[in-house]
């Protein structure tokens, strides 16, 4: 049996109204919690997981919409499987972005599981984040077609090295380490790696590059 609760479907009264402070209802409604409810919710798949259940037989399904969204908050929101349930049923913010009946709500881990294996298995997860990704933009009236040339720099500007040349690094550094706290046990090394690593980090490879790679 499937439950879902449009959210395009405008209630003559928020049912959320009394539940909040003023000042809160006024926080809620401006805040992620707005968005998610007017904007992103609409655009969960509910489509994929009411194929997962029949529609007249079985026990009525958990609000599909509100599951699908608890879902995409989970994962946005790093929470794990008990904390998702326990916004579900208890945080007041989540259950207004969720658009969530004011009756008595309860979830447990395992009926989350459940949807979590539908999105797993039907690949809901790319779908979902495309879709949100473009309403976003759409709302906030943002061409993401053009950008700024520098928006776009993706490279780091820390040095790249080979494997030679960071074993070579890191065995300077430690011989560096070992002169400075243990100079006694330094000087029982042999004069020819000592002398090796002397030289500074970019002369070593610029002058005994083909040295060390036969080292």
């Amino acid at each position: 049996m499937i439950r879902k609760l449009d959210p395009r479907q405008k209630a003559l009264f928020d049912p959320f109204h009394d539940r909040f402070s003023p000042v809160a209802y006024k926080t809620v409604t401006q805040g992620w919690q707005g968005v998610f409810r007017h904007v992103i919710l609409e655009l969960m798949p509910v489509d994929v997981l009411e194929g997962e259940f029949d529609p007249e037989l079985g026990r009525p399904t958990k609000e599909l919409y509100s599951m699908a969204g608890l879902v995409f908050l989970m994962e946005f929101s790093d929470w794990t499987h008990e904390e998702a349930v326990r916004n579900y049923m208890f945080g007041q913010d989540v259950q207004y972005a969720l658009n969530l009946p004011t009756e008595q709500v309860s979830l447990c881990t395992r009926t989350l599981e459940r949807y979590l294996d539908i999105f797993r298995k039907n690949d809901l997860a790319a779908r979902v984040s495309s879709e949100v990704t473009q309403a976003l933009a759409d709302a906030l009236e943002q061409d993401v077609r053009r950008q700024r040339l520098d928006s776009s720099h993706v490279f780091s500007n820390m040095a790249a090295f080979g494997r030679t040349r960071l074993m070579g690094v890191t065995i300077k550094r430690f011989l560096t380490q070992v002169k400075r706290h243990a100079p006694a046990a330094y000087e029982t090394l042999p004069e020819a790696l000592r002398g090796r690593y002397a030289a500074c980090e970019h002369r070593l490879f610029a002058e005994g590059g083909q040295r060390l790679g036969q080292s």
